[in-house]
């Protein structure tokens, strides 16, 4: 009977130090409250198609309602939180639709998917089109009282252009940025950009132009 007493007399404050220890930790595990909060994060595209364009607008980002422990819901936690839409399957041009669910969400270790706002994305793919066409010379302002243009020449007249087939047919000329015409009185030489007023249409090579 004495050996029994001494079994739970001795180091008692250690023992109930570990009890108390037990007691906090079950709590912190077990009492925190869940939450659920939404987040806006990036949408990533992966394994994408090399013969073919997006001719449909992109979506770049979606919101998610995500669960989790009340502790989890911090910015240092969710900012690793991503989308990723795997393209790896696109074999031809027409529509695919790729669902949001919980295969195509990353979100940190302890969070739970609820849903994603859009459910799906929807994408029409095209065949890769390229052709050249001319640069056409934008000026701005008038030039001095007396003066007119008597020559103007682009060098290079003509930019090649790259996109969605129905895009790229759509575009007649790729434009430069204003040139401006007051206080020139002589022949003078520009050096400006250019762009495609079509944001699935891009240069390729380099964008700029001697005027």
């Amino acid at each position: 009977r004495t050996g029994m007493m001494h079994m739970f007399t001795d180091n008692l404050g250690a023992k109930a130090m570990s009890v108390l220890i037990a007691s906090l930790l079950w709590l912190a595990i077990v009492g925190e409250q869940e939450l659920a909060t939404a987040i806006d994060v990036p949408v990533e595209y992966r394994n994408f198609p090399k013969a073919y364009e997006v001719s449909s607008d992109m979506v770049n980002r979606v919101n998610l309602l995500v669960r989790g422990p009340a502790g989890k819901m911090q910015d240092s936690f969710l900012k690793d939180a991503t989308v990723v839409v795997d393209l790896g399957s696109v074999t031809r041009p027409g529509e695919r639709t790729f669902n949001l669910e919980s295969n195509a969400v990353r979100l940190p270790a302890g969070l739970s998917l609820e849903r994603a706002t859009p459910t799906h994305i929807r994408m029409k793919f095209e065949e890769r089109f390229a052709r050249d066409v001319p640069v056409q010379i934008r000026y701005a302002g008038n030039p001095a009282a007396g003066y007119r243009i008597s020559k103007q020449e682009v060098l290079p007249a003509f930019l090649r252009i790259v996109g969605p087939r129905s895009r790229v047919e759509q575009v007649q000329s790729v434009d430069t940025d204003p040139i401006e015409l007051l206080g020139v009185v002589e022949e003078s030489e520009f050096r400006t950009s250019t762009f495609v007023d079509n944001p699935q249409v891009r240069i390729e090579g380099k964008p700029t132009v001697r005027v």
